[in-house]
């Protein structure tokens, strides 16, 4: 889907590698066996796929696109924030589905629900501050309206 769908190389790469790395997690449950591995995962794969979804949605004229010179820059992590808040609650609820409508054996809880939450939301706002800071290192060219 990333390479249909005509990302930078380097977003690709990561995009990629966030869903096969948090799929392999759940697999193998990879997230109990250290602490902290939970929490990066679900920093880093909210935080990639927020600033993919933004991409997208400026290419799609739905979003201003973070190149867009109009545009504030504390726009671009907010708006890259607010959608990785969106994707890490779509996570969340898929967890508490998973769990308590088909009994799989997920270590959840609300504690657990409320620190991926955050670890979420921060990712992606550290996932927005480097979109803005590469969007404001390139120039705008009308014809890549989208792509960085």
């Amino acid at each position: 889907m990333p390479r249909a769908a005509r990302l930078p190389a380097l977003l690709d790469l990561l995009l990629c590698a966030a869903l096969t790395w948090a799929t392999w997690s759940s697999v193998f449950h990879w997230y109990r066996v250290v602490d902290w591995y939970d929490t990066a995962v679900h920093s880093v794969t909210p935080g990639t796929v927020a600033v993919t979804l933004q991409l997208l949605l400026a290419r799609a004229r739905l979003l201003p696109s973070p190149r867009d010179g109009a545009l504030r820059r504390s726009a671009v992590p907010l708006i890259t924030t607010a959608l990785g808040a969106t994707v890490a609650s779509l996570w969340e609820m898929y967890e508490w589905l998973a769990t308590d409508v088909f009994g799989a054996h997920l270590r959840v809880d609300y504690e657990d629900t409320v620190a991926d939450m955050a670890a979420g939301v921060a990712g992606s706002l550290a996932a927005g501050l480097i979109l803005a800071w590469r969007s404001a290192r390139a120039s705008p060219r009308p014809s890549e309206d989208g792509d960085l």
